[in-house]
């Protein structure tokens, strides 16, 4: 079978790339297969390793953005797949070509849709149309967890017949990072963006209400400084408050290594990896009390209403203040962790494409 997967819209190393590239690592080996990574010159160097029937292809732009990409992918794409006679294109997200048919697509979650303020509205009328395009010129998408797959059913009228659930994973953790990022400070740390559903005010109040009780506690941010993010930062008059920008996987692990807790204050999410990435390094994590965190999580983590700074900085203080109970977290997040593997995902991935062989193929 004739696979194509669809690395091209990406230029920023994140949740989506995260998945697409553990996936790729992980899928299952099958000679009768014949699949290519078709990727731009950035998105290229998120995939370290791949099976042996694999190849990667690079399509070079004058400018990687996401117009030339858009551009391409709409009128260009789809001719040189039919010239290829290939058999699917498989789309880690809703950034695909619209009209080719032959294609599953990725839905993480439905924010683009449900929360306000999420996109302009260019983005809203982008998200519509694609959607659109992906409800009738798609042979299957695919979401992330029972959360988003209801939230898909319910509120974007996706049929349910058409859509299954890939689940993310934890990162496959060789070394430990325990204590190995060398700051002196004991520090919790946060991942993610300036977006207004994940929450950092909330956050940035909770802590303005321990750090007298706790005066040497950092507070590390991880995440790429974009336009919000530097305005988050700036508007920062706490020193203790710590920015880090994009950081590399290896940086990131070592920092969560050293971590009192990973704090996940998010309003919404399809899924929530880095709590997963926390657990399997071993660190505590609170998190908010929303439906796919409960999912995610089980009862290994400590939760939280996200609208209550007051609620979070009480969780704060329980997992400093009881070594006992941040052990059971950490024993706790390492059985969740067992819950999910790359190499079950990646296999029934591959069992999906597999359903739209030509049966002359097999």
């Amino acid at each position: 079978m004739k696979i194509v997967i669809n690395a091209l819209p990406y230029f920023s190393y994140q949740g989506i790339e995260y998945f697409l590239a553990n996936l790729i690592q992980a899928w299952p080996a099958n000679k009768d297969d014949e699949i290519t990574i078709l990727a731009n010159e950035i998105s290229a160097r998120f995939f370290e390793s791949w099976p042996d029937n694999f190849k990667l292809e690079i399509i070079k732009f004058k400018k990687i953005d996401k117009l030339s990409i858009f551009i391409f992918q709409q009128l260009k794409l789809g001719r040189l797949l039919k010239k290829r006679k290939t058999d699917l294109l498989f789309c880690a997200s809703l950034n695909c070509p619209w009209l080719y048919a032959k294609k599953i697509v990725t839905i993480h979650d439905a924010a683009p849709f449900v929360i306000k303020g999420e996109s302009g509205q260019i983005g809203k009328m982008y998200w519509k149309i694609s959607l659109f395009f992906a409800k009738h010129f798609s042979l299957h998408i695919l979401t992330v967890s029972e959360f988003s797959r209801q939230e898909l059913i319910e509120k974007l009228k996706i049929n349910k017949d058409k859509l299954d659930i890939i689940y993310p994973a934890p990162p496959i953790i060789t070394t430990s990072y325990k204590n190995q990022a060398e700051i002196k400070n004991p520090y919790v740390i946060v991942i993610g963006n300036a977006r207004f559903r994940k929450n950092l005010q909330v956050l940035f109040k909770a802590y303005s209400l321990i750090k007298n009780e706790f005066s040497d506690l950092l507070l590390i941010v991880i995440g790429k400084m974009d336009k919000e993010m530097k305005i988050l930062a700036n508007s920062s008059q706490d020193p203790n408050i710590q920015f880090t920008g994009f950081v590399s996987d290896e940086k990131k692990y070592k920092l969560l290594g050293g971590a009192k807790a990973l704090i996940f204050p998010s309003l919404y999410e399809g899924f929530g990896s880095p709590n997963l990435e926390a657990q399997i390094i071993g660190t505590p994590v609170i998190c908010s009390d929303i439906p796919p965190f409960k999912e995610v999580t089980g009862n290994s983590a400590l939760f939280f209403d996200p609208m209550s700074p007051e609620k979070l900085a009480e969780a704060i203080k329980k997992i400093i203040l009881s070594p006992e109970l941040a052990d059971n977290l950490r024993h706790q997040g390492a059985i969740n962790c067992q819950r999910f593997d790359w190499r079950e995902s990646a296999k029934k991935l591959s069992e999906i494409i597999h359903l739209y062989e030509n049966p002359a193929d097999k």
